[in-house]
């Protein structure tokens, strides 16, 4: 990992936008079905959970189809925790939550085979304040601004969740601090009604919610390289998004803070 600072230096101060929902779906860019894994661990309690599923072929949908039976773990300072399978290929545990500064370790073991991971929880940045302008209100696409001061004395990297009436929406964004190091920052976030189906088009009234998450630079890195997973407008080849886990699985882990905000469409 000690590289990938100077591979986020190559990426310019970025919005990424791409399909988030409930669970990262993979498709299959080889021949090989493999295993995908989404974990998280939070400052928040109760907000410990590891996802696992495969691979699907392009012409499948995007229903998660859960892998159960697997043994996972999350490892800090030697202590070890257990996670339950609540559901076929959902673990979680509400016994544990993450701490700034602090290194957790996942370790998956299903069907004889170990998929391990790692990621260091960074200090909590505060998120000062999530608006928007009446001129940046539509229909089909209602643009908003998040606000935080980025601390000078290390990089920092950030991940935004957007929620409308409370429901997570199919976009995300991720951001760097190459180009804003200790200032203050404000950027927009774009919330948008992708499909034919005008119910979804924004109103009045409607709530919009923001979930700001500090990342470490591996987890930023896995975000960013996801919207080049099935490849781009100009005819290249699809590639893997850059994974944290080790073993030979897609997906990633992450160790982050969450602090969320709302406002009502005025």
């Amino acid at each position: 990992m000690k590289n990938i600072p100077k591979l986020l230096l190559l990426m310019l101060f970025s919005t990424l936008f791409w399909s988030c929902e409930k669970v990262i779906e993979l498709k299959r860019i080889d021949n090989e079905e493999r295993y995908v894994i989404e974990g998280t661990i939070t400052n928040e309690p109760g907000a410990c959970s590891v996802l696992l599923s495969k691979t699907k072929n392009f012409k499948d949908d995007n229903d998660f189809i859960g892998i159960g039976g697997a043994v996972v773990k999350i490892t800090n300072n030697g202590v070890v925790v257990t996670l339950s399978e609540s559901s076929p290929g959902v673990y979680k545990t509400n016994t544990i939550n993450g701490t700034p500064g602090q290194t957790y370790m996942m370790t998956v073991n299903v069907d004889g085979k170990t998929f391990t991971a790692s990621s260091t929880m960074p200090e909590n940045v505060p998120f000062d304040d999530f608006y928007m302008k009446a001129s940046d209100f539509g229909k089909s696409r209602t643009t908003a601004y998040v606000k935080y001061k980025d601390p000078l004395e290390r990089q920092n990297y950030y991940w935004f969740q957007l929620f409308v009436n409370d429901k997570k929406q199919r976009n995300f964004s991720v951001m760097n601090d190459e180009f804003t190091p200790g200032q203050e920052v404000n950027s927009t976030v774009s919330f948008q009604n992708e499909t034919d189906d005008l119910s979804r088009d924004f109103k009045k009234g409607d709530k919009l919610g923001v979930e700001m998450h500090s990342i470490d630079a591996s987890a930023y890195l896995y975000l960013h390289s996801l919207g080049n997973a099935e490849g781009s407008d100009n005819g290249a080849s699809p590639a893997n998004p850059i994974s944290n886990v080790t073993g030979g699985a897609l997906g990633f882990f992450s160790a982050h803070t969450v602090q969320k905000r709302t406002l009502v469409i005025p």
